[in-house]
Order: C-alpha cells, then sequence, then structure tokens
C-alpha cells in the first residue's frame, strides 16, 4: 500500500492509495516558484510541439505581490513530488471578483502538468479541491486563469501543433484523466490557421472602405513604442475589452493596475504593424487589433528564459518570424455588426503581405462565435486546434 501527503501550511493530511508514495507540497520559496514554472519545459524536454511560457514574466503572474489580480484573487501553487522528484503542479485560484459576478463558487485549477499517473493526477486535483473546500467553494473548474488574459483551457484536440506563446500546450493523457476523475467539458474554445493572402480579398477592401466612410471612422497608426505615445490609448483598449468581453465565459473585467502590468509585458513584443486602432470622429477607440509575429521557436530553444541569452533569439525572431499570433481583437458593442471587424483585418492583413507573413494564428475563440469566425470563410483556412474548459462538483 502507499499513500500520499497534502501539505496545506501547517497541517498534513495523509490519504491512502495503492501504488505509489506521492506528496504534495505548497511553494513557498522563489526557488520552489522556480521549479514550479520551469516544470513543463523538463516534462515535455524533446516535444516538438511544445511551447514554453515567457519565465521572467510567470515569476511576476504568479507571485502574490507582484500581480494586481491578487486583490480579487487568492492562489497556491502546489507541487506533486515522487521520491523526492516533482512529478507534477498545479495553481488553484479563487476568483472572488468572478464568483461574485456569476454568483458561482468555484476554484479554479491552472497551470495543471503531471505524468502520465493516475494517484499523480488524483493528489493534485486533491489539493484543489481541498483548497477550495476550506474557502467554502462547491465546485472545481479549469484550466482558467486569475483573469481572461491568462492562459485558459486543456487542449483536447491538435495534439501535433505547436502552441502559441499564449496557450498552453498540454499531451493527449490529460483529458483521459479529467474524464475518468469526473470531469464535464464547461466551455470549448476553436483555434484556426489562416493562410496569408497575396493580396487583400476584395470583398474585405469593399467592406472596410464603406465601414469607414459610413461611421466616420480612421485608423490611427503609432509612430513609436515609447509610452507616450501609446498611453492615449491604453485605457481605452482595455475599456473597450472590458465591455466587448463581458458577456464572454468566465470573463473578468481588466482593472487599470493590471492593465499597467499586462503594458510591460506586451510593449516589448508589439510590432507597430500589428496594433489596429480604430476611431471615430472625436477620436474614440471602436476597435482594435493586437497581434505579434510568433516567438515560439526562440522561446523553445531557451526553455522560455529571457536572461541571459535567450533575449538575443527572441528579439531576432519576433523580427523575422513568418508566423503571426492573433492575440487580442474588440469591437464596440453597438458596431457590431457593421463591418468594423472586417476593418481591422484589413489593416493587419496588408501589413502581413508586405512583410511576407505566410500564415496566422487565431487565439482561442469560443466556439460559438460565429461574428469572428465567419470571416475565415474569405480566406485559405484550418480548424487545427480545440481547448476546453473542466467542471466537477467539490465532493
Amino acid at each position: 500500500m502507499g499513500f500520499f501527503i497534502l501539505r496545506l501550511g501547517e497541517k498534513v493530511i495523509k490519504l491512502q492509495i495503492t501504488t505509489m508514495m506521492v506528496i504534495i507540497e505548497t511553494v513557498k520559496t522563489r526557488n520552489e516558484l522556480k521549479k514550479f514554472i520551469d516544470f513543463p519545459s523538463n516534462l515535455y524536454e524533446g516535444n516538438p510541439f511544445f511551447t514554453p511560457y515567457i519565465f521572467e514574466d510567470e515569476l511576476s503572474n504568479l507571485n502574490p505581490k507582484k500581480n494586481p489580480a491578487s486583490s480579487y484573487c487568492d492562489f497556491k501553487l502546489f507541487l506533486a513530488k515522487k521520491d523526492g522528484k516533482i512529478v507534477g503542479r498545479v495553481a488553484a485560484i479563487i476568483n472572488r471578483f468572478s464568483n461574485e459576478k456569476y454568483h458561482e463558487k468555484r476554484v479554479r485549477f491552472n497551470r495543471i502538468d503531471f505524468i502520465d499517473n493516475q494517484e499523480v493526477f488524483d493528489a493534485l486535483i486533491g489539493a484543489v479541491s481541498q483548497y477550495g473546500k476550506e474557502h467554502g467553494m462547491t465546485q472545481m473548474a479549469g484550466p482558467l486563469g486569475y483573469s481572461d488574459q491568462d492562459k485558459e483551457g486543456l487542449l483536447t484536440f491538435g495534439f501535433e501543433e505547436k502552441n502559441m506563446f499564449v496557450t498552453f500546450y498540454t499531451a493527449p493523457y490529460y483529458v483521459d484523466h479529467f474524464q475518468r476523475y469526473g470531469f464535464q467539458i464547461d466551455a470549448t474554445w476553436k483555434e484556426y490557421q489562416i493562410k496569408v493572402p497575396k493580396s487583400i480579398p476584395p470583398i474585405l477592401d469593399k467592406i472596410s472602405q464603406r465601414v469607414m466612410e459610413r461611421n466616420h471612422l480612421h485608423v490611427v497608426r503609432i509612430k513609436s513604442k515609447k509610452y507616450r505615445y501609446l498611453a492615449p490609448y491604453i485605457k481605452q483598449i482595455f475599456q473597450l475589452m472590458n465591455k466587448t468581453y463581458d458577456h464572454l465565459y468566465g470573463y473578468v473585467p481588466v482593472k487599470e493596475d493590471l492593465m499597467e502590468m499586462l503594458v510591460k509585458q506586451y510593449i516589448p513584443l508589439v510590432n507597430l504593424d500589428y496594433i489596429q486602432l480604430i476611431c471615430d470622429a472625436n477620436d474614440t477607440l471602436v476597435a482594435f487589433g493586437l497581434m505579434i509575429p510568433s516567438p515560439v521557436d526562440a522561446l523553445k530553444r531557451s526553455k522560455g528564459h529571457l536572461f541571459p541569452f535567450g533575449f538575443i533569439n527572441f528579439f531576432k525572431q519576433l523580427k523575422h518570424s513568418k508566423v503571426l499570433d492573433m492575440l487580442l481583437i474588440a469591437v464596440e458593442p453597438s458596431l457590431k455588426n457593421s463591418g468594423v471587424l472586417a476593418l481591422v483585418f484589413t489593416e493587419a492583413i496588408r501589413n502581413a503581405i508586405k512583410n511576407g507573413i505566410e500564415h496566422a494564428e487565431t487565439g482561442p475563440e469560443l466556439e460559438n462565435n460565429q461574428h469572428v469566425q465567419s470571416l475565415w470563410k474569405n480566406f485559405d483556412s484550418r480548424h487545427h486546434k480545440t481547448r476546453s474548459a473542466f467542471v466537477k462538483d467539490i465532493q
């Protein structure tokens, strides 16, 4: 017989299982946090489809003292160990803002990675469940993060496709363990790969011109990544996101302090050709798009670490990548069906053609988001990945 031991602060829970000794420990030190972040890179060593996170960003994202989301989120990080070796990890998050908005009592789990072993998975989920119980939660749901700008969703299709650096890669056996444990799918997202055409599709060009004339819109082109050039639009961008995304699954509005953190993480990655800002006659932002040349190959080589030397290849790839990652897009709801979305993509495609981009990758799109997905019928595109969030009542 064997056991797994669950340590939550000073509390130690010893549960009997049948095959091995699994110990669950809370991440407390900076060194343990580094091991937590690096575990997926070790787990997927040699896997050509896995892309690591940016290590330095994760150090801030997972530190309550540095992540402004900690003002409305409680979260704890757990490592699973066997014979002194790390064999799994998970983050348990209680998003009070989300629970109040949706009238739920959910503990979210995120950044869940583990070897293909039933006892390891059960121990990790047991830690999430216990943490939830201690805070009065009645359900577990995930992978979901501290905000909608965090990575979310478990890969369920497209295991032989590279993940974007803003999404998770997870092996097929993850799905088996979630299903075995009794989790049910709560939401599903689709991702598309879009071949960049040699010229703008005439229908999109026509729609773009018409929507600009009818609504007295104009395209704002930023001249520099210096903060003073972006500052007039940053707050408007996040306000528009909050307004546009408010009805989407699990969305939590982005507050100003979190806006600042996200801006600091994304500005170094930005290519000004791929910031689309659409304003009305009063210079009020009504639509925007943010895309970046994909850095995944450079991140794979450095295992996600930009320092001491990983940043060299990282920023080199940002200049020469042939793949465009489509990160964010938002349209003023009153203009949703006006064709403004086509205008955003037309501007991006125009620059993608100019810069020799071969194809673009969409971020996860809720499967019922027909408004966005209808655009891809004008392109040579393929649905190449699907991911889902799962939910289960806490017993």
